[in-house]
């Protein structure tokens, strides 16, 4: 009985507080609806913050101590904000090619969808997860997660691989919100010049056809690159090919062979560094993972030769990720035995002979912070 009374009169209690709190605070989804209003309504704003804060995080590093660590949890929060603000806006109306593509197949297929929102989460959290079990459990579990981690990106891959009917990955696998050099370039720039032509005929105004009524655009002035006018007029293919055409599929085994070796290739890696950890001098792993990414480059790349155009016949988005894997390789330098026995040596003494130096000293000592990521975390020269 006394229980009954005491829950009466709580209840009694929240009711009368709930009348006089303001709809906001009662119901936290209408925070969220606010928030998500603002975001739409102060895209430009939004955008700065984020890149402000971004760039805050570069200089974190060694100014205090557990300074990575704060560091890292607040590039890994912008990036995760980042993502959800994009989910919120309305695509482009003149989305890239590597927008088109992602977003169709996402709309194609749940399977997509959520394997590539898993992984783009793990790429931005795995180097903060790996700093908390580095700090928890040592190097044992932190090897322990390097390789589960690296496994579930792995099946990620390999999910999206045969849903999109063996084409190749493409690195980010979510869309991004960038407008097309179409949008941002559809109508010629302002030019004074046009205003002081604009009693002279139809060469600075729009022109209606008699006939057909259909209304031409304005000429450039004489002040305007003819070129950089009709650059704006042009239509490149892959604006009109279908968004699944894009990226052309793997028919040949050797085709498919260098998509499965690449993607098996950081598995493979952080297995072997598993294996040695605490060594991280041994050529061993180093040499295992250099000579996989290479020789799925190299397949890949007789492939593209056989096929018609060759390297020349590649869409944007494949000339993008092609590019893009080609730079990953260079980050080979900054890894396991190369970086212990070569780089970084050559970072210490290029670092010694800029301190001292006004301005050089201050590039110095951002190098040096960042030199306790590249030796301590395998994720922090991760590329997949």
């Amino acid at each position: 009985m006394a229980i009954t009374r005491s829950t009466n009169a709580i209840s009694a209690l929240y009711g009368r507080a709930q009348s006089h709190m303001p709809a906001s605070i009662i119901i936290p989804k209408t925070w969220l609806d606010s928030y998500e209003d603002f975001v739409k309504n102060n895209t430009s704003q939004v955008s700065q913050i984020e890149s402000a804060l971004r760039s805050l995080t570069y200089i974190l590093p060694g100014r205090f101590n557990e300074s990575e660590l704060a560091s890292e949890s607040l590039h890994t929060t912008i990036n995760l904000l980042s993502t959800y603000h994009t989910s919120l806006l309305p695509p482009p109306s003149h989305p890239l090619p590597h927008t088109r593509y992602t977003s169709y197949q996402r709309s194609k297929s749940k399977t997509y969808t959520c394997s590539s929102t898993l992984l783009r989460t793990i790429q931005y959290t795995e180097l903060l997860c790996e700093m908390f079990f580095k700090r928890r459990g040592g190097d044992k579990k932190r090897w322990r997660l390097i390789v589960f981690l690296e496994f579930v990106k792995v099946v990620c891959r390999a999910l999206m691989l045969k849903v999109t009917g063996w084409r190749t990955g493409i690195n980010p696998a979510t869309p991004e919100q960038r407008a097309s050099e179409e949008e941002n370039t559809s109508s010629p720039p302002e030019d004074p010049a046009i205003d002081e032509l604009s009693d002279e005929g139809p060469v600075a105004r729009p022109y209606k056809m008699p006939r057909t009524h259909h209304i031409l655009s304005p000429l450039p002035s004489a002040q305007t690159p003819i070129s950089s006018f009709l650059s704006t007029r042009i239509i490149s293919p892959d604006a009109i090919r279908h968004a699944s055409l894009l990226v052309r599929r793997l028919t040949t085994y050797r085709a498919q062979a260098a998509e499965t070796l690449y993607i098996l290739r950081p598995l493979i890696y952080a297995l072997a560094m598993q294996r040695l950890q605490g060594k991280n001098r041994d050529w061993r792993p180093w040499i295992l993972g250099l000579a996989i990414e290479v020789s799925a480059r190299q397949l890949a790349k007789n492939e593209i030769r056989n096929q018609p155009g060759g390297l020349a016949g590649m869409t944007a988005v494949e000339k993008e990720e092609w590019n893009r894997r080609g730079w990953s390789v260079a980050w080979w330098g900054m890894r396991g035995a190369f970086y212990e026995n070569v780089t970084r040596a050559w970072i210490q003494a290029f670092t010694g002979k800029m301190k001292g130096r006004p301005l050089l000293d201050l590039v110095a000592g951002v190098v040096d912070d960042y030199e306790y990521l590249w030796n301590e975390y395998y994720f922090s020269t991760a590329t997949m």
